[in-house]
């Protein structure tokens, strides 16, 4: 995990259970609006999947509220789950850091993240290479990978 970005953020008392994972879908109007946003959502990416690894106890006599559920929050230490992409380059090595590159999703059965979960031209580092596939001449790596935003 030493590679790995931790993040404090804010999880609701009954999601915060260590090993557990979440999507952050998008990022809601009312969050924009709260006073707890940097430290809750504005620590997150739309798209992106984070797996708690720690729960964090707060002795306040009021526990944080959240506007948009009105349930308790507490604080949890996450990191973001790596992103399965396919990546067509001539080779790639695990632990190398690359510029992502959308041209491989042109082809079949191949499935790329979102623009908005990961944008073409961002640098991911390679944690894995999953598996290799032609796609039309081309060699392609579908490979785990964490941003490096």
């Amino acid at each position: 995990m030493d590679n790995d970005k931790i993040r404090i953020t804010l999880a609701s008392k009954e999601q915060a259970i260590v090993g557990e994972s979440f999507r952050v879908f998008g990022i809601p109007d009312e969050c924009h609006r709260c006073k707890l946003y940097d430290i809750c959502m504005g620590r997150l990416k739309p798209g992106r999947i984070y797996r708690i690894i720690d729960v964090r106890s707060i002795n306040l006599p009021t526990p944080f509220k959240c506007l948009l559920t009105g349930g308790n929050m507490v604080p949890v230490a996450v990191v973001e789950d790596p992103l399965i992409i396919p990546l067509k380059l001539r080779y790639v090595v695990e632990g190398m850091i690359v510029t992502y590159d959308a041209s491989a999703c042109g082809c079949p059965g191949i499935k790329c993240p979102s623009g908005s979960t990961l944008p073409e031209g961002a640098k991911v580092k390679i944690i894995e290479i999953m598996e290799t596939r032609d796609c039309n001449g081309s060699k392609i790596f579908i490979a785990k990978a964490i941003p490096m935003d």
